[in-house]
């Protein structure tokens, strides 16, 4: 009877964290399910979203960061942590979410054998991989039937945002002239949104750098700018300042990518999607569909 009834109290927890706002904890007695830990910024914004408020321990210090967080509200309610192993082992969580490249092998089995299950966090390139993570880790915090509620709510908004924009070719690029081919998540979300990515359209996969002479070629409808309010001095961005890019983006529509939320490829892309499409729509003259003849 005592089992069953623990169980009760887990579903009714993880299902009222979906109905809260990310920033009000509440209080409850969380004591069936697991106390997680969260290292890193990507597992932050995961399990803010879809955990119970009383079984988070700790965040990330960077989730309280306001410059690099979209929840640094929710996550000052929290207890930071640095995502070391003396900050789990003062801890004591039963898991901790980690970079899937984390290091600390030799580390994990210690902090098992003190009763803390190393969980490493996958690093989506599709939005499919995006709700599959999500869902297979809503179920190992014990809060599945929030996981897919937080599902069902990003589908239906993604879904919606399809109808309201034209089908723009879209180039991507960050001050370095880094862009993001095929087989990643920038382009997935692109085509979720109706949108044609010109780096993946030029033959571009995965990670790379869209080379200035490619632009004069095969221009954009849109400029899609990631990180340019945060470029500096130095090599790393003169990609950024190039008269070449300059003289395009005077002619050429851009919007701004909403880096908080772009980073990790978890479900937080549906709010940047928003905001993109919105900035679309805001601006005072639409692209014009000027490769539309060159598919």
């Amino acid at each position: 009877m005592r089992m069953k009834r623990s169980f009760i109290i887990l579903r009714v927890l993880c299902a009222f964290a979906v109905l809260i706002p990310i920033s009000a904890p509440v209080a409850a007695d969380s004591t069936d399910l697991p106390k997680v830990v969260s290292t890193n910024l990507c597992a932050d914004l995961l399990l803010l979203r879809i955990a119970a408020p009383e079984q988070i321990l700790s965040v990330s210090t960077q989730a309280q960061d306001p410059r690099v967080s979209s929840v640094a509200e929710a996550a000052l309610a929290y207890p930071p942590n640095r995502g070391g192993v003396e900050d789990l082992l003062y801890l004591k969580p039963d898991m901790a979410l980690v970079y899937t490249g984390w290091t600390g092998r030799r580390h994990a089995e210690l902090l098992a054998g003190r009763g803390t299950e190393i969980v490493a966090m996958p690093y989506p390139t599709t939005w499919t991989d995006t709700l599959k993570a999500t869902r297979e880790m809503a179920a190992r915090i014990g809060c599945a039937e929030a996981g897919e509620a937080r599902i069902l709510d990003a589908e239906a908004r993604m879904r919606v945002l399809r109808e309201r924009i034209q089908p723009y070719r879209v180039l991507y690029l960050r001050p370095s002239g880094g862009t993001a081919g095929s087989g990643t998540y920038v382009d997935d979300l692109l085509r979720l949104l109706g949108l044609r990515n010109v780096a993946a359209e030029a033959g571009f996969a995965g990670w790379g750098r869209f080379p200035l002479e490619r632009l004069v070629t095969a221009p954009p409808d849109l400029f899609l700018l990631g990180y340019f309010d945060r470029s500096g001095p130095g090599a790393a961005s003169a990609y950024g300042r190039h008269p070449l890019l300059r003289r395009m983006l005077e002619r050429i529509p851009s919007v701004s990518v909403p880096v908080k939320d772009w980073g990790c490829g978890g479900l937080e892309l549906v709010d940047a999607a928003e905001r993109i499409v919105a900035q679309i729509e805001s601006l005072p003259v639409q692209p014009s569909l000027i490769g539309q003849a060159h598919p």
